[in-house]
C-alpha cells in the first residue's frame, strides 16, 4: 500500500507544471510584479504571492501557465475565491490538470449543486488520477442528493486495494451519517485495528450518535487511552455535545482529501501535492478540526509557519482534536526557533487544574529541547504522578523520565526507573536495549548487559539502534566478528547515522580491515558534531587507541 501511494504522489507531482516558470510578458512592469511574486512565495508570504500573480493573470487572461501558477498560489494561502476563478479560466482554457478538478467539485459541492457534483465525480472518474477516490465520492454526493442508502455506492469489494484502503473508513461514515446503525460492529472492528485512522473514526461517529440520543454506544465507542478520547468522554459525563461529527458531503469530502493529503506527503511533509490536497479540505469544511490539522501541518513543512499558527487558532478548546492542536503548535513554534514561546504555552496548558498526562508530557518534551534536563525530569513525573492517581502507570512517561534524568546525569536514579518500567512492559525492546546500552557505556556488568540488549535484539531485530547497541557490545567483548555482523546490519538500515558509522569503523580496525574502517569513519564524519568530528579525524589519521575509542 505504501508503495502504491508513493507511485501516487510522483504521478501527481508530474501533473503540475505550473510548479515551473511560468511565463510572462516583457514589459517591465509585468516582470517587476512577477518578480515580486516570486519573491513573496520564497519569503513565505503566500497570500502576497497570490495577489501578485493574480494581477499579472488579468492582464494575461490566456496564459494557461500563469493562471496555473495562480491557482496554486491561490489555494496554497488560503485564498479560495481566487482559486476557484483560476480553476475556472483553466478549464475554460482547457487546460485543468486533474488535482485542480477537485476544486470545482469542491464549488459544487459548498454549494450544494449535486448534479454538477455528480458530474464532477464521473469526470474524475474519466481522468483516472483520482478514479480510486470515486466511490467515496459517489457515495458523499448520494448522501447529499437524499439518495436511499448511499454508503452501498462505497462498499469495499474485490477490486482495487487502493480504492478499499479508502472506501473502508467511508462506508461506515457515511452508512451512519444516511441513519444506519447496522454498521456499528463494522466500526468497531476498524477502531479494533487500532490503526493511525482509529481515534478519528471514534470521535466522529460517537459525535453522530451523543447528537442522535444514543450515549451509551457513543460512550462504548470511545473507549481508549487517548487524550482526545478522554477530553470526549469528559464532555460526555458533563452533558455537553461532542465535537467532530462527519455527517454531510461537505464534511466528508474533506475527511477523504485530508486523508489523502498525510498519506502522499511524503518523509519531509514537503510535497505540493499534499498541501494542495489540505487546503481544499480545508476549504470544503473549515470547521473539521482533522482537516484544520492536517493542513497546518503542511503548511509548516514548507515554510508557511505563520500561516499555519494562524490555522490553529482556529480550533476551539473544547474540540476534542485541541489538544492534538496545541502539541502541533508547539512543535512549529520549536521548528521556528520560537522555543520559549512553545515553552510558554505549554507551561499555561501544565498550569491549568484540568491539565492530563500529556500536557506534562508535552512540557517536558520542550524542557528536553531547551537542554533542561532536570526540569523535564519533574515534568514528567507529574505525568507519572497522574498516571498512578488514575490507576494507569505509564512506561512510557517512566522512560520519558529516565532518559531525562540520564541526560541530567543520574544514571542511578534513572537505572532504577527504568527496571521499573522494564517490570511494567518486559518485553518492550526500546527499555531493555537503553538498560543494557547505559550499563555497557558505563562499564557495569558487562555480562547483564549483554542479557539486556540480546533480549532487545531478539524481540526487535530490525531496529538500527539496537543492532548498534549489540554490535558495540560485542567489539567491547573482543567478538570482532559479531560486532560487523550487527554493525553492518545497523549501517544498512540508518546509513546516515554518525555514530553507528564510527563504531562500524572501529570493529573493521580491530579486525585487521583497515580500508573499510577508514570508508566507515569518513562516512561518520558527514553527520558527526565537532567534538566527534575531531576525534574521527584522528582515526583517520592514526587508528584506534584506547583514548580514540569512540562510546
Amino acid at each position: 500500500m505504501r508503495r502504491k501511494i508513493a507511485v501516487l504522489a510522483t504521478a501527481l507531482v508530474a501533473t503540475l507544471p505550473g510548479l515551473g516558470q511560468a511565463a510572462v510578458s516583457d514589459s517591465s512592469s509585468e516582470m517587476r510584479q512577477y518578480v515580486r511574486a516570486r519573491l513573496a512565495d520564497a519569503a513565505g508570504m503566500p497570500d502576497a504571492a497570490a495577489s501578485s500573480y493574480a494581477r499579472l493573470l488579468q492582464a494575461s487572461p490566456q496564459d494557461k501557465r500563469l493562471a496555473l501558477r495562480t491557482y496554486r498560489q491561490a489555494l496554497t494561502a488560503g485564498n479560495f475565491k481566487l482559486a476557484s476563478l483560476a480553476a475556472q479560466q483553466l478549464d475554460r482554457l482547457s487546460a485543468l490538470p486533474p488535482d485542480a478538478v477537485l476544486m470545482l467539485l469542491a464549488d459544487a459541492v459548498t454549494a450544494k449543486d449535486w448534479t454538477r457534483a455528480s458530474a464532477l465525480v464521473g469526470r474524475i472518474e474519466r481522468e483516472q488520477v483520482f478514479a480510486f477516490l470515486a466511490p467515496v465520492m459517489h457515495g458523499w454526493v448520494a448522501l447529499g442528493q437524499r439518495k436511499d442508502d448511499p454508503a452501498r455506492l462505497v462498499a469495499p469489494s474485490a477490486g482495487s486495494q487502493l480504492a478499499n484502503a479508502y472506501a473502508r473508513d467511508h462506508f461506515v461514515l457515511i452508512a451512519l451519517a444516511a441513519g444506519r446503525t447496522d454498521v456499528l460492529d463494522d466500526l468497531r472492528r476498524l477502531i479494533a485495528a487500532n490503526d493511525a485512522r482509529a481515534v478519528r473514526l471514534q470521535l466522529a461517529a460517537a459525535a453522530l450518535l451523543i447528537r442522535r440520543g444514543d450515549t451509551a454506544n457513543a460512550t462504548q465507542l470511545l473507549q481508549g487511552r487517548a487524550p482526545e478520547l478522554e477530553t470526549a468522554r469528559a464532555a460526555i459525563a458533563a452533558g455537553r455535545p461532542i465535537i467532530g461529527a462527519i455527517d454531510t458531503p461537505a464534511l466528508g469530502l474533506s475527511e477523504l482529501l485530508a486523508q489523502l493529503a498525510i498519506d502522499v506527503k511524503g518523509n519531509d511533509g514537503r510535497s505540493p501535492v499534499s498541501l494542495q490536497l489540505a487546503r481544499l479540505a480545508n476549504y470544503l469544511a473549515p470547521d473539521n478540526a482533522a482537516a484544520t490539522i492536517a493542513t497546518a501541518d503542511l503548511l509548516a513543512s514548507n515554510g508557511y509557519h505563520e500561516a499555519a499558527l494562524a490555522l490553529l487558532a482556529k480550533i476551539p478548546a473544547d474540540n476534542p482534536l485541541s489538544e492534538a492542536s496545541r502539541q502541533q503548535r508547539s512543535g512549529i513554534l520549536l521548528a521556528k526557533g520560537d522555543k520559549e514561546a512553545a515553552l510558554a504555552d505549554a507551561g499555561k496548558v501544565a498550569a491549568r487544574p484540568d491539565a492530563g498526562p500529556s500536557a506534562f508530557v508535552d512540557l517536558g518534551g520542550i524542557l528536553s529541547d531547551l537542554n533542561r534536563p532536570a526540569e523535564a525530569a519533574a515534568a514528567y513525573q507529574k505525568a507519572i504522578d497522574l498516571d498512578n492517581a488514575a490507576g494507569r502507570p505509564s512506561w512510557i512517561h517512566m522512560f520519558l523520565k529516565a532518559g531525562a534524568l540520564d541526560r541530567a546525569g543520574d544514571w542511578t536514579a534513572s537505572k532504577a526507573l527504568l527496571l521499573q518500567a522494564n517490570a511494567l512492559a518486559p518485553n518492550q525492546a526500546i527499555i531493555l536495549n537503553y538498560i543494557g546500552y547505559g550499563m555497557l557505556d558505563r562499564g557495569e556488568n558487562l555480562a547483564e548487559a549483554q542479557a539486556y540488549i540480546e533480549r532487545a535484539s531478539g524481540l526487535d531485530p530490525s531496529d538500527a539502534a539496537i543492532a548498534d547497541s549489540l554490535g558495540w557490545l560485542y567489539y567491547k567483548r573482543g567478538n570482532y566478528a559479531g560486532a560487523i555482523a550487527a554493525l553492518e546490519r545497523a549501517v544498512s538500515a540508518d546509513p546516515g547515522q554518525s555514530v553507528m558509522n564510527e563504531h562500524l569503523g572501529d570493529a573493521y580496525w580491530a579486525a585487521g580491515r583497515r580500508i573499510e574502517a577508514r570508508y566507515a569513519w569518513r562516512a561518520a564524519l558527514v553527520q558527526a558534531e565537532k567534538a566527534d568530528a575531531e576525534r574521527i579525524n584522528r582515526k583517520l589519521a592514526d587508528g584506534v587507541s584506547d583514548s580514540l575509542t569512540a562510546k
